[in-house]
């Protein structure tokens, strides 16, 4: 089955050293006696040329390739020596993810905060595409994939208080979920699962929690609704379809219209747009002043469908200007590539019939990835709030990173993760490659955000409330400027429903491996 994005041909390529052709003697030469044979090259291991094949491709395509050493000097063989295939190729990309350094950390880009040992954007996918779970780690358990497909409980949660006083409070359920269809719901509270109790030792238990919830085909789970009423619900792990679009509303105030949408996943456009559309038709129909899109459990997702929402965004006044642009590196920009010749992709062309192209068919220039407005909203807004998260990343931060040249932007919640690279696969061995390839960049040329989009307003999440509730600390601040243009000085304050301490501490969100990324799936030819 072909993949929705660039589907390459697998290939193992390059072998250990290049082979230099000499004149054969064309006389036959009399036989010698004593002659002692020469000893037959070596057999390459299949693992040792995809470590070579890893590494070369870099050379082309990774965003910072001007950074690689040679090849002699990285010896990708070396990080090839364990004994199960995938780890050894995850530690040559690992090790060349190394390299391309952040001068304003000091540290690479690729630098992972949360897990030194992994990288922070590249990675291999471990199995072949299998027609739903594309572009996930799937070796990470992932269970919510880009098209909208569920296989799991169907919810979110984070612990708040402290590690040995601390709730488990319910951020998300997934509209089609088991969790959605028992009745779950943001804000309620968690104090038991399979008769195991929780709240009380967060170091001990959290790795038994995280089991029962995003591991297990099935978990019985007590606690107490947010109006305070107990509950006992049993869950079953299903197959289900869920929505990108979480939650709408409209919001009138004396001189106000404010538009406001959870959006979980810039998921393939096919399986978004009817959502999204339907959404801003209501907000046409409104006839909305401001807008507030709440982004904070938002890893990304497919490029495109950033493009689809943003020209719902945009006012009329942004049509023809420039939306964003795609930088690959110079090697690439040049089309001076050595190594990507040797790999085709399977593609459709405008007509929608398939064709077969090579990698180095395709135009990498700036003026060829530039990508401009063409509003379809119908909608003129005066300012746009976002609502922000650590969780919200890549095709999310393109979104905001957007506007901010064209629109009064203003971001509320915490900093994001930070990423403005994006890629495609390179099927290499069978397996699905994902090098940082190319940056995005804004129409004020801005992309510098590895380290996180920063906040306008430093605000929690608080989950012990409903999405586009008011007394929510996030969804408060910014309405709150929309309605008066200042930001309340109240959001840092607890929520009503907590008790202690004045701080709302999140100590953990927990939810399944949660796909972090900005996957361009369109191609344009030279």
């Amino acid at each position: 089955m072909n993949k929705p994005l660039l589907k390459t041909i697998t290939l193992l390529l390059f072998a250990p050293m290049l082979f230099s052709c000499s004149k054969k003697n064309l006389e036959e030469e009399k036989p010698k006696e004593n002659v002692v044979e020469p000893e037959p090259e070596k057999k390459v291991s299949r693992v040792d040329r995809l470590a070579d094949s890893l590494f070369y491709y870099a050379q082309d395509i990774y965003f910072w390739n001007d950074q690689l050493p040679t090849y002699e000097v990285f010896n990708p063989r070396q990080f090839s020596k364990g004994s199960v295939e995938f780890n050894s190729l995850n530690k040559v990309l690992f090790n060349i993810t190394r390299y391309g350094t952040n001068p304003a950390t000091g540290k690479p880009y690729e630098y992972n905060e949360i897990d030194n040992n992994d990288t922070k954007y590249s990675y291999i996918d471990k199995e072949s595409y299998d027609g739903s779970k594309s572009f996930i780690k799937k070796n990470e358990l992932s269970n919510l994939d880009l098209e909208g497909n569920g296989d799991d409980l169907g919810l979110k949660i984070g612990l708040y208080g402290v590690e040995q006083n601390y709730k488990i409070l319910v951020q998300l359920t997934y509209p089609g979920s088991p969790a959605a269809i028992s009745g779950l719901q943001r804000g309620d509270i968690i104090t038991e699962i399979n008769g195991v109790k929780y709240g009380t030792n967060f170091n001990h238990e959290v790795p038994s929690l995280s089991n029962a919830l995003f591991e297990s085909q099935s978990a019985i789970i007590k606690g107490k609704k947010s109006s305070g009423t107990p509950f006992e619900i049993t869950l079953n792990k299903i197959r289900y379809q869920t929505k990108s679009v979480i939650k709408d509303s409209i919001y009138l105030d004396k001189t106000k219209k404010v538009g406001y949408f959870v959006f979980n996943s810039f998921s393939k456009l096919s399986h978004t747009q009817a959502d999204l559309t339907a959404t801003f038709n209501k907000f046409q129909h409104a006839g909305i002043t401001d807008l507030i899109i709440d982004l904070r459990y938002n890893g990304g997702g497919y490029i495109n469908t950033v493009e689809f929402l943003a020209n719902k965004i945009a006012p009329n006044s942004l049509n023809g200007k420039v939306m964003f642009t795609e930088n690959f590196n110079s090697t690439m920009q040049n089309n001076k590539t050595k190594y990507l010749k040797n790999l085709s992709l399977e593609t459709t062309d405008s007509k929608g019939e398939k064709v077969k192209v090579r990698y180095t068919d395709l135009d990498y220039s700036i003026s060829g990835n530039t990508f401009k407005f063409n509003p379809t909203g119908n909608i003129n807004i005066n300012t746009l709030v976002f609502i922000v998260t650590e969780n919200t990343a890549s095709a999310s931060e393109l979104l905001i990173n957007i506007f901010k040249p064209h629109l009064n932007v203003k971001i509320v919640g915490a900093k994001t993760y930070g990423k403005p690279i994006g890629f495609f696969p390179l099927t290499i061995g069978g397996y699905d490659v994902y090098f940082s390839m190319f940056e995005s960049r804004n129409a004020s040329n801005e992309s510098d955000y590895y380290n996180g989009i920063s906040v306008n307003k430093s605000s929690n999440d608080d989950a012990y409330y409903p999405f586009g509730n008011l007394n929510e600390q996030s969804f408060k601040a910014a309405y709150d400027y929309i309605v008066t243009g200042n930001f309340s000085n109240s959001t840092s304050m607890l929520s009503g429903k907590a008790s202690g301490s004045n701080q709302l501490q999140k100590l953990k969100a927990l939810s399944p491996p949660q796909f972090k990324g900005m996957i361009e799936n369109r191609i344009k030819s030279h």
